[in-house]
């Protein structure tokens, strides 16, 4: 594992922090141990987590790995999805709801703007066929 991997996205840590709370994370390729993510160290001076509390050396390649093979991820990913749709779904509906009492609206606006329209209209002299156009 290099120093240049990328750090975790906050999508990827907001997958860790439910799923895998409980369980090793990542196991070191120098020494072998396996960490839960609470047990992992972190360098502030050189902005790393993610790291062996025993070499050092950086894990994150190593969690990567375990974010995409955990079983717990995938259910909490799957919940998450769920919970995007119930949502999705609900605002679409809402956008629906609101779009139809906007139909109505324009549609008793134009019934009335034509009932006015008619009334203005009555209102009028009527011209007999006869009688000549005034001018």
């Amino acid at each position: 594992m290099s120093l240049s991997s990328p750090p975790l996205i906050p999508a990827e840590r907001e997958l860790l922090f439910p799923a895998c709370w409980n369980h090793p994370i990542a196991t070191c390729s120098q020494c072998g141990s396996s960490f839960k993510r609470d047990e992992l160290a972190a360098d502030p001076f050189r902005g790393l987590s993610l790291l062996c509390p025993m070499c050092g050396i950086a894990l994150t390649d190593a969690v990567r790995q375990h974010l995409m093979s955990c079983r717990m991820v995938a259910h909490v990913d799957t919940e998450n999805l769920v919970a995007q749709t119930r949502a999705l779904l609900e605002t679409n509906a809402m956008v629906r709801k609101d779009a139809q009492q906007q139909r109505d609206t324009a549609q008793r606006l134009r019934a009335e703007a034509e009932a006015e329209r008619q009334k203005r209209d009555d209102k009028l002299p009527r011209r007999s066929s006869g009688e000549p156009e005034a001018k």
